[in-house]
């Protein structure tokens, strides 16, 4: 039986304290479920010691490869950088923040094969603050409203690496992954929804509530309506 295999996005701003962590875990569940796999870590202009750690991550192991950004891209284009340079069988947009717990791969990863995509969503949701899950929560029923997918969460999803190759990317914010998942879905794609569990961060900020990402993603939800609801756009 042939191996399956996967790659790895991992974009990186300012988290010398969460990245190894959080990758070494997720490259143990690989070698569990037995994957090949590439991780592609952007380092994002990081002002820490990001880029240090990922290198000499990447000098430990031949399958991680670290781009260095010389200045702030955000989420989205790292994302889409990832994605261009992806040669797996399935790609995911990881968090590297140490925000994702192990045992979560348990069910991702057996999840991959069936589908063109598995979208995760996250099991535990109390461990967040409540402002944090009130915004999710009106975040996930203002999509379903949207476009009409009934989902859980559109956050954090794996994809067939033919497939998230072909999807349009139009966004340098937090929104990509949205606007990845509602092309994906809108053009007919076959999905599962799995669950996922948090680990509540100890120290620093998130960095998906930045006024950058802000706007950007009230800009995508704009845009992604109007090309997907009245324009009627597939990927």
């Amino acid at each position: 039986m042939t191996m399956r295999s996967i790659a790895l996005v991992m974009s990186a701003y300012n988290e010398a304290d969460y990245l190894e962590p959080a990758v070494k875990s997720v490259l143990a569940k690989l070698k569990e479920h037995d994957f090949d796999y590439e991780v592609l870590i952007f380092d994002d202009a990081s002002t820490d010691n990001t880029g240090r750690i990922a290198e000499r991550l990447a000098c430990e192991n031949p399958k991680i490869k670290v781009f260095h950004n010389s200045e702030n891209k955000n989420l989205g284009y790292n994302i889409s950088k990832g994605i261009q340079i992806a040669s797996k069988t399935y790609c995911g947009l990881v968090p590297c923040n140490g925000l994702i717990a192990p045992e979560s791969f348990d069910y991702i990863l057996p999840s991959l094969g069936g589908v063109d995509l598995v979208v995760a969503y996250i099991a535990n949701p109390g461990v967040r603050p409540l402002y944090r899950r009130a915004i999710s929560k009106f975040n996930t029923l203002a999509l379903n409203l949207l476009f009409g997918f009934g989902l859980k969460y559109y956050h954090f999803s794996f994809y067939r690496t033919d497939l998230i190759k072909k999807l349009p990317k139009s966004t340098e914010s937090y929104a990509v992954m949205v606007e990845l998942l509602v092309y994906a879905l809108a053009s007919g794609a076959t999905f599962v929804e799995v669950p996922f569990y948090r680990i509540e961060r100890s120290t620093g900020k998130s960095k998906a509530l930045r006024l950058k990402n802000i706007t950007g993603i009230l800009k995508t939800y704009v845009c992604l309506f109007w090309r997907v609801r009245i324009l009627k756009r597939r990927a």
